[in-house]
Formats: structure tokens, sequence, C-alpha cells
């Protein structure tokens, strides 16, 4: 990559992240109108602070939805969809539903949660579709799909789909206990709002988020034209930055023995994560790209 272009692409990225921004005010106005009440800040942040840190991380968050970009078959609506929709599952959905059995916060501070982000993480897809195009522009996603699922029969796709879709609950299960030790006496002291779900709580939302996470994914996972190496990297960086990176680096008012443990967690979580989809879904035998009919985009 020449350097005119990267400064192109940096350029791309921070018109992206003004999307986002953009969206963040839409967002504020939205559950403003709906009666939303915002959930009470942690000691040590504001509203002010919160915000200007959002917007100073929202290009890592163009950044990440742009690598799968590049990778999406499909018309500018359709990956637009496939991309906000997955930004939004994993970003503000999600965590909304994590946050709403691991802190102390009310669950109407989910729902603030959930809408406030809804234009920012559409307006920023839509953005980063027109502005990053697939490296095979012709290529439509529903062909690609077609193609991708009928490389199996409907037994294979049925107890593939099916592990795919609970995957992350193990993992989030395992990595959890490893840093147990660091965080859990912030959760038995409900620090910064933080406290421990009993088990029976805990284990239906993991599944429910595994779900989400996978009927989220698998329209970019049916729809790629890169290899399944690249899949795996780009895919697992995005739940990375989504899921919870953005957050941990936001979370200016907590201390670093609790952002480094749980930001390692998340860097874990998501890359496991986004291994099993591939290896379940793709295989490891699809390692190479899929030729390409023209040249790629400038």
């Amino acid at each position: 990559m020449g350097f005119k272009r990267l400064l192109i692409d940096v350029g791309r990225l921070l018109l992206c992240s003004a999307a986002f921004v953009v969206g963040m005010v839409a967002g504020g106005m939205i559950t403003g109108i709906l009666g939303l009440q915002p959930p009470p800040m942690p000691e040590g942040m504001d509203a002010a602070s919160s915000s200007r840190n959002l917007v100073l991380l929202s290009p890592l968050f163009a950044l990440a939805l742009a690598l799968l970009a590049r990778g999406l078959a499909g018309t500018l609506p359709a990956r637009a969809l496939i991309l906000s929709t997955f930004a939004w599952v994993a970003y503000s959905l999600n965590n909304a539903i994590e946050g709403a059995v691991v802190t102390s916060l009310p669950v109407s501070s989910a729902a603030f949660a959930a809408v406030t982000f809804l234009p920012a993480c559409y307006l920023c897809g839509l953005a980063v579709a027109w502005l990053f195009p697939a490296v095979e522009p012709g290529r439509s996603w529903r062909e690609t799909a077609r193609d991708f699922f009928a490389r199996r029969d409907a037994l294979a796709w049925t107890w593939r789909l099916g592990l795919a879709a609970i995957c992350f609950a193990p993992v989030y299960w395992f990595f959890g206990v490893l840093v147990t030790p660091f965080t859990l006496d912030y959760y038995r002291q409900n620090l910064y709002g933080l406290r421990m779900p009993q088990v029976e709580v805990l284990v239906p939302v993991l599944l429910l988020r595994s779900i989400l996470f996978m009927l989220a994914a698998l329209p970019i996972i049916a729809g790629w034209l890169l290899s399944a190496k690249s899949l795996f990297w780009r895919l697992g960086f995005a739940l990375f930055v989504l899921v919870g990176f953005i957050y941990m680096l936001a979370a200016t008012y907590m201390p670093l023995s609790v952002r480094i443990p749980h930001t390692l967690e998340i860097l874990a979580d998501s890359f496991v994560h986004a291994g099993l989809l591939v290896l379940l879904l793709v295989g490891v035998r699809a390692g190479q790209a899929r030729p390409l009919r023209r040249p790629p985009a400038g």
C-alpha cells in the first residue's frame, strides 16, 4: 500500500467515524423522545468525558468494519445492512444484554444503550460499505451465499450451525474463569457497578448472546470473498474491537488492574470465537480466496 493510498483510506475512516458521531447525536435525540433515561455515571466519569472518549475512538470502530467490508460481497444496500447489523449486535445489543446481568444498573439502562447506538451503527455501516467497496464489486451476496451453503448437505449444516450458535458460551466461561483471580474482588465489592450474576441467570444469557453473535456474523461468513484465514483475522479483530476493546479504552475511570485483565479476556474470547465460527462454517481447507472476476477496485 502506497503512502497516498494510506492517506486516502485514513480520510475515509475519518468520514466513517464522523457518520458514527452523527449517529450518536441522533441516538441521543431518539432516547430523549422515547423518554429513556441514561444510566448513572460511575465515579470519575461524566457524560461529557464519556462522549469525548467515544468520539476519539470512533475511527477504531470504523476500521473494524472496513476490514470486513473489503471481503464482503453484495450491493451497497446489502453490505451496509449486513455490516450495520453486525456492528449493532456486537457493540450495542449484546453488551446491553450482558450489562443487564453483570452490573447493578437498571434494565432501562440496557434499553437506553441499545437505542442510543442504533443510528450510529447503521450510519457508520452505510458509510463503510460505500467508502470501502468489496474486492469484487460485481459479485452479489445472494450468489455468493448460495455457493457457500451448497458446499454441504442439510444434515451437515444442521449440526455445524447448531454448534456455531452456542460456541461463544463455553469460550466466554473458560476465559472468564481464567481472569477471575484478578477481578473477583471488584465484583464482590460491587465496585464500578459490577456484580457477580448467579449461574442460573448467566448461562441462559450467554446462550442468547452466542446465538445473536452467530446470526449477526453468518451473513458475513456466507458472503465472504477472501480466504478463510483472512476471515478469521478480520472477524476476530472486529469482535475484539466492538465487543469490548473500545469500552475498555473508554473506561478511564477503572483502574488498569481491571481493564487489562478484561481486555486480554476479550481478546482471547474474540479470536477463539472467530476461529470456531470459521472452522465450523467455512472449514480448514477453504484457505484460498475465490478468484476475482475483475481487478480489485481502487
